[in-house]
């Protein structure tokens, strides 16, 4: 990722121009709060204030009440996102590293930046960055592929007579309330307790 070290290496950024790590900006906007979770989303990056789009320096007034609004959209992300930022002359680098508890979103929704874009996730991209973020455990996942004629129903009985539940309640909602089924499908637990044949999902 570059990151702003000093103003020597300045320029090569500017020539580098925008890209998956570099966001240029005449000055904080409406979708400063997106670049912001797109970068924290994937790798990092920097976003420049005080730059357009075509790399030209037009400057920005530098305050105290700026670097403040800055702060607190980075803050009011969910979850939160500590930031770093850096005065190089009249431009302000603001530093968003790799999240550690990703997926992150702003009130507009989750971003991921791609590119020199910051693209809006679809809900299955959500899901799969929650996934390999370990914010979904594997056996909360729904098995998707998992047909109901595998379901062993003699597994099922002997679970619940070990378990001292009544069978009186319907399958379905004692699924529930074990959190094995929901409106999307049976869990992977619930695929590998009560599946005549676990392995072949």
């Amino acid at each position: 990722m570059c990151k702003i070290k000093d103003i020597s290496n300045f320029d090569s950024i500017l020539e580098l121009g925008e890209g998956q790590f570099i966001e240029f900006k005449n000055s904080p906007d409406k979708n400063l709060p997106k670049e912001i979770v797109a970068f924290a989303n994937a790798s990092g990056g920097v976003v420049y204030l005080g730059i357009s789009d075509f790399g030209e320096k037009k400057g920005i007034n530098i305050t105290n009440k700026l670097k403040s609004q800055i702060q607190d959209i980075a803050y009011n992300c969910d979850p939160s996102i500590i930031i770093s930022l850096t005065e190089i002359n009249n431009i302000l680098a603001v530093e968003i590293k790799e999240g550690k508890n990703k997926p992150y979103s702003c009130s507009s929704g989750f971003f991921m930046r791609m590119g020199a874009n910051s693209q809006k996730m679809s809900r299955d991209e959500v899901i799969d960055l929650a996934v390999k973020s370990g914010k979904i455990r594997f056996d909360e996942q729904i098995c998707h592929n998992f047909y109901w004629e595998d379901f062993d129903d003699e597994k099922f009985d002997y679970y619940l007579k070990l378990a001292r539940i009544s069978n009186n309640l319907p399958k379905d909602e004692i699924l529930k309330n074990l959190r094995l089924l929901t409106n999307e499908g049976l869990t992977n637990a619930g695929v590998l307790y009560f599946a005549k044949k676990p392995f072949k999902y």
